[in-house]
């Protein structure tokens, strides 16, 4: 369950979502920094259990919530993003000083673990290059989880 939160009141102002998943999914769910629901994108501040089966994701609205330096870019890129998938899988946005563009990767796993496994990291090498995670959005419309990412030299 997405539930709303206003800082300005310091409470739960709705629900906004309600669904059904496996514990992978909610795992991965969890785990992202924002959610894209109804073209709309939330900021995740907490999540909890009630019972063991009851499991509640705060959001507020993104423009509340947005990281600095990359912010506006990360919404008008996740917002602007059209490809669906029939499972889940990874979209890789890479920043280029301006923008985010997307950056084709020929790994690409549909496995929610898998993808949670991946938003656990921070850095990710491939091919002798390494990127720093920014950022992760879901978008469960169109069953995508967002990386946002730069370039760094360690």
């Amino acid at each position: 369950m997405y539930r709303s939160w206003s800082k300005d009141k310091q409470a739960e102002t709705g629900v906004l979502e309600q669904a059904s998943v496996t514990r992978d999914e909610l795992f991965m769910r969890k785990l992202v920094d924002a959610t894209l629901m109804k073209n709309k994108l939330w900021a995740h501040l907490s999540n909890e259990c009630q019972d063991r089966r009851d499991h509640a994701i705060y959001v507020t609205a993104y423009d509340q919530q947005m990281p600095e330096g990359h912010g506006a870019a990360i919404a008008e890129s996740a917002l602007g993003r059209c490809k669906m998938s029939s499972m889940y899988s990874p979209e890789y946005m890479l920043w280029n000083g301006r923008s985010f563009e997307e950056l084709e990767l020929a790994e690409s796993s549909g496995y929610t673990m898998e993808l949670a496994e991946q938003l656990l990291d921070h850095y990710m090498v491939l091919e002798g290059k390494t990127y720093e995670f920014l950022y992760s959005v879901l978008d469960a419309d169109r069953k995508k989880v967002l990386f946002f990412m730069k370039e760094v030299d360690l």
